[in-house]
C-alpha cells in the first residue's frame, strides 16, 4: 500500500512540475493547490484502505473503548464491547471503570488516534489519554480482538488499563 501512495506522490509531483513550468505565477497557485488536495486525497484513501484491511475503523475503536471504561455501562452492554471469555476481565474493566471515573478519568479523556492490524482477527490502537494530573497526554497502545464477528476490547487490554489504575489513585 505505501508503494501505492509513493508511486502516486511521484506521478503528482512530476506533473505539478511539469504543468509549473509552462504556467505564469496566477495558475502557479492553483495548480500547487490543486496539487496539495490531490495529495490529501491520496493520504485519506491510503487510510481507508488500511482501516478496510483492519476491518477496524478508529471511530468503532473509540466507541469500544469509552463504553468499557464508562462505570454506567451495564453488565450485559460490557459483555457487547469487552472479550469476557476469562471470567475476571468484566470484573476488573469494572472495578477500573469505577475507580479510574472517581479519579477524574471518564470515558472522554481516551482518543483512539489510530488502528492498525496485529494479526487475524486482531488489531492495536493507539490512544491518547488526556490525564487530569498532567499537562499533556499519554498514548498507550490497547489491543482488539474479533469475537463471533464482533471487535471487542481484547483481555490483554483489560489488564494494562488495570495495572494503570495504581498511577492515578484508581
Amino acid at each position: 500500500m505505501n508503494v501505492r501512495k509513493t508511486l502516486a506522490a511521484a506521478l503528482l509531483a512530476g506533473a505539478t512540475v511539469l504543468v509549473v513550468a509552462g504556467c505564469s505565477d496566477d495558475t502557479t497557485d492553483t495548480v500547487s493547490s490543486a496539487a496539495n488536495d490531490a495529495s490529501a486525497a491520496v493520504a485519506s484513501a491510503a487510510s481507508d484502505a488500511k482501516q478496510a484491511v483492519v476491518g477496524l475503523k478508529t471511530d468503532d475503536a473509540q466507541v469500544i473503548l469509552r463504553k468499557a471504561v464508562d462505570p454506567a455501562t451495564s453488565s450485559t452492554e460490557l459483555d457487547a464491547v469487552v472479550d469476557t471469555s476469562n471470567p475476571v476481565s468484566k470484573g476488573a474493566i469494572q472495578a477500573y471503570a469505577k475507580a479510574s471515573n472517581m479519579a477524574g478519568y471518564t470515558p472522554e479523556i481516551y482518543t483512539v488516534k489510530e488502528v492498525k492490524a496485529d494479526g487475524d482477527d486482531k488489531a492495536v490502537a493507539t490512544v491518547s489519554v488526556k490525564s487530569p494530573h498532567s499537562p499533556e497526554p499519554v498514548d498507550i497502545t490497547l489491543a482488539y480482538v474479533k469475537v463471533d464477528g464482533d471487535w471487542k476490547l481484547a483481555g490483554s487490554a483489560v489488564t494494562q488499563l488495570t495495572s494503570m489504575g495504581g498511577q492515578h489513585g484508581g
